[in-house]
């Protein structure tokens, strides 16, 4: 008999249990059955400020350039502003050196030459950059005078690097600017590629190189003069997709 009453108490323990755990499930599921949506909203334009230079060693910091190190970019920023624009551009020094008889290379000493350019437009059309050289001209004459005839200045082993999502532009790996010749591709973004700013560079092939043999001066023997020679490049942007 005391088992009985024993085996009861235990039983309408249990039921008391179970009706409990059913009754808690059954708040949970009713807590789960009203549901309700919102929105989440946003609306951009194209950009219209001058972008920040970014460090071409570390595109996540901002470049401060050092005019009085010769083997840096002293140049200063373009200051466009825009959706698509030109922000920097880099001279290159190939030092001083003794004349030669014969034809000659020079290294550079610029060791961290680049471009930057920031495409801000959301659009996706793509864009080119190309590049021309002028004659050298001798900088101590007062007079316009054309030095170093048949000179080329070489640009190779391009990278293009960003912290942007979009799809890299396309970087040409040898540009050969003949002084006083045509214009060269350097950098060409496809449709849908190239969105954000993006930095192409030219470094040498050795992290602690002392001269940059990626950025090149060809000067063919018998062309030097003594003094100093200055050449213009002009770097060109356009709203036309690359190939």
């Amino acid at each position: 008999m005391a088992n009985f009453k024993k085996i009861k108490k235990v039983m309408t323990l249990t039921m008391v249990g179970a009706i409990a755990f059913f009754g808690f499930s059954t708040a949970i599921m009713a807590a789960e059955v009203s549901e309700g949506e919102s929105d989440a909203n946003i609306e951009f334009t194209p950009g219209t400020g001058a972008p920040e230079v970014v460090d071409p060693t570390n595109p996540e910091q901002p470049y401060e350039p050092d005019p009085t190190d010769p083997t840096e970019p002293g140049d200063e920023p373009t200051g466009e502003t825009g959706p698509l624009t030109l922000d920097y551009v880099s001279s290159v020094n190939f030092g001083e050196h003794e004349i030669e008889s014969n034809i000659q290379v020079y290294e550079s000493l610029t060791l961290n030459p680049f471009i930057q350019v920031t495409d801000r437009r959301g659009t996706g059309e793509g864009w080119a950059v190309t590049a021309v050289a002028s004659e050298f001209e001798a900088t101590q004459n007062e007079e316009s005078n054309e030095t170093l005839l048949g000179s080329i200045v070489t640009f190779s082993n391009g990278e293009a690097v960003s912290t942007s999502s979009s799809d890299a532009p396309n970087s040409a790996q040898e540009i050969a600017l003949a002084t006083g010749g045509d214009a060269a591709q350097v950098v060409t973004a496809a449709v849908d590629t190239g969105l954000g700013t993006w930095v192409n560079r030219w470094f040498p092939s050795e992290a602690d190189a002392d001269l940059n043999d990626h950025v090149t001066l060809e000067v063919p023997g018998g062309a030097a003069t003594t003094g100093a020679h200055t050449a213009t490049i002009a770097w060109t942007l356009t709203d036309a997709p690359g190939q």
